[in-house]
């Protein structure tokens, strides 16, 4: 691995040596920091830098979210997308911060965005300190929102005006997942850190954690990790970890000025950088944070950050805790939307078989009686084909299929595929025959093989005269 030295020489000279001219044996050098890190490495403190240890913050959020410590976002975000809103925070008994996200799936109406999008689609949850940061530790530990198009994100901001009349001063670190958009994939292989010093002035080092500890890991694997980002100002340098191994280190636009510290997830109107939010509602879920300031060795500029969002209500915060969320991977199984809302665009494709001649309404379409007990239900007649998508599928992640189904033939078929990245082909397929013509629960246990990146499930008839219906569909990570 390449070595990463940063020698920072700082030079004193009198005001004489300045204005009248000086030899070299004037100049003297006052101090030397010789500092070496490598990715890879354990995590360390540089040099002789100490920590602050009576400024220590941390949050467990044991007792919920502290309304003297933190900002619950309450405002627009960007553009195309429903903003960040408190409906989405809450916090578990045993102290876990749990922060929504509703995809382009979303269909329930129980919240509404404050953004361009205000059917709650594309809605998240931030974060905000009340208090300002410098140079130190930052970590957190958490599961990342594990789907794509959802952005989960720990960082510092101060965006102000440049006193100069030039470009606005953006100071910025960030840790966002999922990463991957320079290797053309985007998934949770992948972490993406960045930091700037205005809008424009950025680097970002698009992190293969797999690469560094030479085993597969995905970083929505269901485990809590410990994101992470030490911020020196002397040398100017940005040492970024994961479980305590050092995975990027930057030494280029470093940001100089007091921060805010940041935690969200968020929907960036923008396929390239965290992929499509296809999926209905899920959570970043928060053990904890922590902020360890570094010794007064390490000089920025203090200075106050706005919040770039509208803040909460006292009256908004959660006040009471509640029960982990059972997150189901199919976006609107019970196929209830179709009662207030069209019946593409929400996570079901309603199509026909190639060798099929009728209309696709004639053999693949929703109906307000046809699931079971009279509910809505999809029906699948001939050559009709139902299918949905589940993204973020790693290998030897395993779930389970249910549904319920009749058919008053012998050649329905539901089937799970596995699919890769690179191909819509299967790579593996795993299906159900269903014969009853009696309401049924089918259940599947499956493990993602390898190269897995998706899964496609299908609903389909391979002879004419076939009537196939479904209702509450359900796939849940089970481990």
């Amino acid at each position: 691995m390449k070595r990463f030295k940063l020698i920072n020489i700082l030079f004193v000279m009198s005001c004489s040596c300045l204005l009248l001219g000086c030899d070299n044996d004037n100049i003297s050098t006052s101090q030397i920091i010789d500092t070496d890190i490598e990715v890879g490495d354990s995590l360390r403190l540089l040099g002789d830098v100490t920590f602050d240890e009576s400024k220590l913050f941390f949050d467990d959020f044991t007792d919920g979210v502290n309304y003297d410590n933190w900002i619950i976002g309450n405002g627009a975000w960007g553009n195309g997308n429903g903003g960040v809103i408190p409906e989405n925070v809450f916090y578990t008994d045993d102290g876990v911060l749990l922060l929504r996200g509703n995809g382009l799936y979303y269909a329930k109406d129980e919240v509404k965005g404050v953004g361009m999008l205000k059917d709650g689609r594309n809605t998240g949850a931030a974060l905000i300190s009340k208090f300002l940061t410098g140079p130190g530790r930052y970590q957190i530990k958490m599961k990342p929102l594990g789907r794509l198009g959802a952005c989960s994100a720990f960082w510092t901001y101060n965006n102000t005006t440049d006193p100069l009349g030039g470009e606005n001063l953006n100071h910025e670190i960030d840790i966002e997942l999922p990463g991957g958009k320079s290797d053309g994939v985007i998934s949770f292989k992948n972490v993406l850190n960045t930091n700037y010093i205005t809008e424009s002035y950025s680097t970002s080092k698009d992190v293969n954690f797999s690469s560094i500890q030479g085993e597969e890991i995905y970083l929505n694997d269901g485990q809590f990790h410990t994101f992470g980002f030490d911020w020196y100002t002397d040398p100017e340098i940005i040492v970024y970890h994961l479980d305590g191994v050092v995975t990027a280190v930057s030494d280029v636009f470093i940001p100089t000025l007091s921060s805010r510290l940041w935690l969200g997830v968020w929907f960036p109107n923008n396929a390239g950088f965290v992929g499509e939010s296809l999926f209905e509602t899920d959570y970043m879920e928060v053990d904890w944070v922590k902020y360890l300031p570094f010794d007064s060795s390490q000089p920025y500029e203090e200075k106050d950050a706005s919040i770039s969002v509208n803040a909460a209500l006292e009256s908004q915060y959660p006040t009471t805790p509640t029960y982990y969320p059972d997150v189901d991977l199919i976006a609107n199984g019970d196929f209830e939307y179709l009662a207030d809302h069209n019946q593409d665009g929400y996570g079901w494709s309603y199509s026909r078989l190639n060798t099929e001649d009728k209309e696709v309404s004639e053999v693949c379409y929703p109906l307000s009686d046809g699931g079971f007990q009279q509910s809505y239900g999809a029906v699948i007649k001939d050559g009709g084909y139902l299918s949905t998508n589940v993204d973020s599928v790693y290998e030897g992640y395993e779930y389970q299929l249910s549904f319920k189904a009749k058919s008053n033939g012998e050649d329905s078929n539901a089937v799970l595929n596995f699919v890769s990245a690179s191909s819509s082909r299967a790579i593996e397929s795993c299906p159900v025959i269903i014969k009853s013509n009696e309401w049924e629960t089918y259940t599947l246990n499956v493990t993602a093989p390898k190269d897995s990146y998706s899964i496609r499930l299908e609903f389909y008839n391979t002879l004419s005269e076939s009537t196939l219906q479904i209702d509450n569909v359900k796939l849940v990570r089970t481990k």
